[in-house]
């Protein structure tokens, strides 16, 4: 690891620990062996240690590598479940930290850096872009699933787009406010109910 992802995971850790999202710079000292001197030569302030904290470990948490979901084969059925189910792993895996040996929730990550990422210069259109994303591979698969006969014709694509995202962040929500234990059974126990409503009816 190199010197500048120390004083940025130890940072972090600090957050974590403190349950606080602002640390001082002789604070990271002390906790990454690395000089105040040191830690100004890859960060000009402390602004901007938080600042690509915020980018590693809370903006780039909620991107999604659309190209890699569009890889996933089979029917419309499969496709749509192992894209979502795919997501959802990963947003409950979070994003790798090195130095953090115990397995922790991510979601005391997002808490503690939200105000941070609201903040964000890109944050509100970065979301738009992903939601954008995700709509048009729902509506990809819907299109394909409706010309082989697997998804229902009679409602309008919109609407049955509409009806996955809207799971698909209740269930995001619910997660990131401890309202449920884990995305993937609740998905699960999601799927099958809302796969009923959109499959194909002679």
């Amino acid at each position: 690891m190199n010197t500048k992802q120390l004083i940025l995971e130890n940072t972090l850790k600090l957050m974590i620990e403190k349950q606080d999202s602002l640390i001082s710079i002789r604070e990271i000292s002390a906790s990454s062996g690395i000089a105040i001197g040191g830690i100004y030569h890859y960060f000009s302030n402390k602004e901007e240690i938080y600042k690509e904290i915020t980018e590693r470990y809370y903006i780039n948490y909620y991107k999604i590598n659309i190209d890699e979901l569009r890889k996933i084969k089979g029917n419309a059925k499969e496709k749509l479940h192992d894209v979502m189910a795919e997501i959802f792993k990963q947003k409950e895996t979070g994003i790798k930290i090195e130095t953090i040996d115990d397995e922790i929730d991510y979601r005391i990550i997002l808490a503690i850096l939200t105000a941070n990422g609201f903040a964000h210069e890109n944050f509100q259109d970065l979301c738009q872009i992903l939601l954008n994303e995700l709509k048009e591979l729902f509506t990809e698969i819907i299109n394909e699933g409706q010309k082989n006969r697997e998804i229902r014709q009679d409602l309008p694509t919109e609407d049955l787009v509409e009806s996955l995202i809207i799971m698909y962040m209740g269930i995001e929500y619910k997660w990131e406010l401890y309202l449920i234990d884990d995305m993937i059974s609740t998905f699960e126990d999601n799927f099958n109910l809302q796969w009923e409503k959109i499959r194909f009816r002679e």
